[in-house]
């Protein structure tokens, strides 16, 4: 990595980990500076966000979403009014997961019927969930929101315009085409009714399991609990994967 690009990895990680235990009105001050630091550079217009051309500004970009992340994350009150939007993003987040699971399956069932041709060595079947930023009515609004002084729409369209095409900022499942359905539809380590507050700032609740979609959007994709709690649009899609494996010798074939 290149020298300036790791200083300034190192200048980030000191410049935002002395906040963590400060006030939350020190903590709002500094979210307002990195925000305009932002909005400096991709503009006011969440519908036409300008995000930069060269890899060390958005870089720099990024670090300073993930500095608001850590900022907002950490002044995360959980009103009433809050645990009753996480528990409906929860929901739906869970809810679409396992849709997706369930497709993946069914495409499955559809590849081990069909005839092959000479191309067909394997099939793979991918998953992936996403949020995906359209306009205004992608990021729904709550009330208290405005406790934090966070301009939602035009940092979650920044984030989303930023890392949306990026596999490390969304949902992604694979499987093979003659894995059991059983094996497709399980949670496997991730809505085994476990719940993974802990990877979030959510409150662990003996009644509420949240799900691990909901983990990984708080925890991996840039978005702080506040943003999730207004995420409104979401894109599910599968794919699949035609592989055919061949050798420069003609004569040898994989044995599939």
């Amino acid at each position: 990595m290149d020298k300036k690009l790791i200083a300034l990895l190192n200048d980030n990680f000191d410049r935002y980990e002395v906040y963590m235990y400060k006030s939350f009105k020190v903590k709002k001050n500094r979210l307002i500076e990195v925000e305009a630091m932002i909005r400096s550079v991709v503009g006011n217009e969440p519908d036409y966000v300008k995000i930069p051309y060269e890899e060390h500004s958005r870089i720099e970009l990024l670090l300073l979403l993930d500095e608001r992340r850590s900022l907002l994350n950490w002044m995360f009150k959980e009103t009433p009014e809050e645990w009753e939007r996480m528990k409906v993003v929860n929901s739906r987040l869970l809810e679409l997961t396992r849709e997706l699971r369930l497709k993946m399956a069914n495409v499955c069932d559809g590849l081990a019927k069909r005839k092959r041709d000479a191309f067909d060595d394997d099939y793979e079947v991918c998953g992936t969930l996403r949020f995906s930023y359209n306009d205004e009515d992608s990021v729904l609004p709550y009330k208290g929101a405005e406790i934090y002084g966070s301009d939602y729409r035009l940092m979650i369209a920044t984030n989303n315009f930023l890392t949306g095409n990026d596999p490390f900022h969304y949902l992604k499942l694979s499987c093979n085409f003659d894995d059991s359905r059983d094996r497709i539809l399980e949670s496997g380590n991730c809505d085994d009714d476990y719940t993974w507050a802990h990877d979030t700032p959510f409150t662990e609740d003996p009644e509420v399991y949240i799900c691990h979609t909901m983990a990984i959007f708080c925890r991996d994709f840039g978005y702080p609990a506040q943003d999730v709690l207004q995420l409104n649009d979401f894109w599910n899609e599968v794919h699949v994967r035609y592989q055919h494996f061949a050798t420069q010798d003609p004569k040898y074939k994989y044995s599939m």
